[in-house]
């Protein structure tokens, strides 16, 4: 899964790529290179079931869930629309808005003030406006076809085209409608940013750290609704410098119990409806990360195309009886193992072994 991080310029995303990828001095490429490529790390999502269940099987190789993160250029104000990086934004599959709430006099704001619940607001427009330039592009073009040849799953698309744009053009999310399945597949292609789920990270200054866990009560205007966390971006950069034990120290002297990975990558599951199952292989025990009711099928596809094409069913125990017997074998002996088909929507914490034809 691709997770891009995005926001005004000078607002930390950068800051915050280096914290989530643990990589130091995080930089676009230079020159011609910089018209299209974007920074780009694998992040290993924590997981302390996953740690528990790879001490029951030291001798496996223990594999997490890996996320992409990309490290969008900063935007400026009314800038999303025109920017040559909007076909690549629309790829992603989570977007994580990251929003200046620190004060810096020598760090000009695109938008002359540091107000968080404003610039997330000025962004959701910026999104929505996007979304309704491309429903306005593709009527036009469909209304131009139409005239030419009968077309019914055209028609089909005008009409729900139809549907969306007075919801975009008061300010909704495509995410706000209520579309069938088959309408879903319709838009599938159409990749809107409002349809995304999106998490809103404000990058505080350091004498705010008492609001890291809630930011609410710093900006009351923000709506109790959003999806949104705090980081501290300058502290967090120095903690990458320093050795464990130094780190310890560091952290403690500003109160801090926690890094943002932890509670960014959970936060994240929570926005995308995410969930984890596992898997104990002959050499690895194994994190995947699937969208919530997810069937068998495809939580099989998630390993292997061939398991998902030759899928018998599934045998599931539960994380907390693998770990109350001590492994997937004593569990099974105890009767706790289940036999699910296609259609059974996988569990977070289920651990599972896929039975398959080749």
């Amino acid at each position: 899964m691709i997770i891009s991080l995005f926001g005004y310029h000078q607002a930390g995303k950068t800051s915050l790529f280096e914290i989530l990828s643990q990589r130091k001095k995080a930089s676009h490429p230079a020159g011609a290179e910089a018209r299209t490529e974007v920074p780009r790390a694998v992040c290993q999502v924590p997981d302390a079931r996953l740690d528990t269940i790879s001490s029951l099987y030291p001798d496996k190789k223990k594999v997490q869930v890996h996320l992409e993160i990309e490290d969008f250029p900063g935007l400026a104000s009314g800038d999303i629309s025109t920017s040559q990086y909007l076909g690549q934004l629309r790829k992603a599959d989570g977007l994580v808005h990251v929003v200046r709430g620190f004060k810096d006099p020598a760090i000009a704001h695109p938008r002359g003030k540091i107000n968080p619940a404003e610039d997330i607001q000025a962004m959701t427009e910026e999104l929505i406006l996007s979304d309704l330039v491309m429903v306005c592009g593709r009527l036009e073009k469909l209304e131009k076809d139409l005239r030419k040849i009968k077309d019914t799953e055209a028609q089909k698309e005008k009409e729900l085209l139809e549907k969306l744009k007075p919801l975009l053009e008061g300010g909704g999310l495509v995410k706000d409608f209520a579309l069938s399945p088959s309408e879903e597949k319709m838009l599938r292609g159409f990749c809107f940013l409002s349809l995304k789920p999106i998490l809103h990270l404000i990058n505080l200054d350091e004498q705010d750290l008492a609001y890291l866990e809630n930011p609410g009560l710093l900006y009351s205007d923000l709506k109790p609704d959003l999806p949104v966390l705090a980081f501290c971006g300058r502290i967090e950069k120095e903690l990458l410098e320093l050795e464990n034990e130094d780190r310890q120290l560091f952290m403690s002297s500003y109160g801090l119990t926690e890094t943002t990975p932890g509670r960014f990558f959970q936060k994240l599951y929570e926005v995308m409806e995410l969930i984890n199952f596992y898997t104990i292989g002959k050499d690895e025990v194994r994190a995947w990360a699937i969208r919530k009711k997810t069937p068998a099928v495809k939580a099989a596809g998630e390993i292997h195309s061939d398991i998902e094409k030759g899928f018998i069913r599934a045998e599931v125990v539960p994380f907390t009886e693998l770990v109350k017997h001590g492994s997937w074998q004593k569990a099974k002996e105890a009767g706790l193992l289940r036999l699910e088909g296609k259609d059974y929507q996988v569990q977070d914490g289920d651990v599972i072994y896929f039975r398959f034809a080749p």
